[in-house]
């Protein structure tokens, strides 16, 4: 009984100091990008927009974390978040549908975000329902465009300005560890 009572403490104090550790070389990347809405735009049909590159912040925080970016294991997408900054008081009322897609040089396009049948009670603000796909590689570029296919339902009359917040969880390797 001892025997059985003493190797069931060392797996727990095992599993506890693995999922501590674990927790150590887990941190969030939040990356910024900003794209401008035309207006004019109204239709029912999906419209593209592509953002200017985004260079990551991703080497600076793996940095700050004693990681790099070879280290990286796996990175997924936790949040995704829009914001009118301008002009003032616009809300995302006049959108319908947006989904995000992320690419990078020598790496296939994949959907990360969307929001879907969106109402007229919106606010300026608006979380996108995030994709459950591995972005490892695109974070590892450094440099990566996001593509916005928007259906409008309402007739823009002037430029909007939005800016973005991508949230990114990451699972790397801590030097020493």
């Amino acid at each position: 009984m001892k025997t059985i009572t003493l190797l069931l403490t060392l797996f727990t104090l095992g599993f506890v100091s693995c999922e501590k550790v674990d927790k150590l070389t887990q941190f969030t990347i939040n990356d910024q990008f900003e794209t401008t809405i035309k207006a004019g735009l109204a239709t029912l049909a999906p419209t593209d927009m592509e953002t200017p590159p985004v260079t990551s912040i991703a080497e600076k925080e793996l940095t700050m974390n004693n990681s790099r970016m070879d280290m990286i294991e796996s990175v997924k997408l936790e949040e995704l978040k829009m914001v009118i900054f301008d002009p003032t008081g616009r809300t995302f009322d006049f959108l319908k549908d947006i989904e995000l897609y992320i690419a990078a040089e020598g790496l296939p396009e994949k959907k990360i975000a969307s929001a879907n049948n969106l109402g007229d009670d919106v606010t300026n603000t608006i979380r996108l329902t995030t994709e459950n796909v591995e972005l490892e590689q695109y974070l590892k570029k450094g440099t990566y465009t996001i593509r916005m296919r928007v259906t409008t339902d309402k007739i823009i009359n002037q430029d909007i300005k939005v800016r973005s917040t991508a949230k990114y969880f990451v699972d790397a390797k801590v030097l020493g560890l």
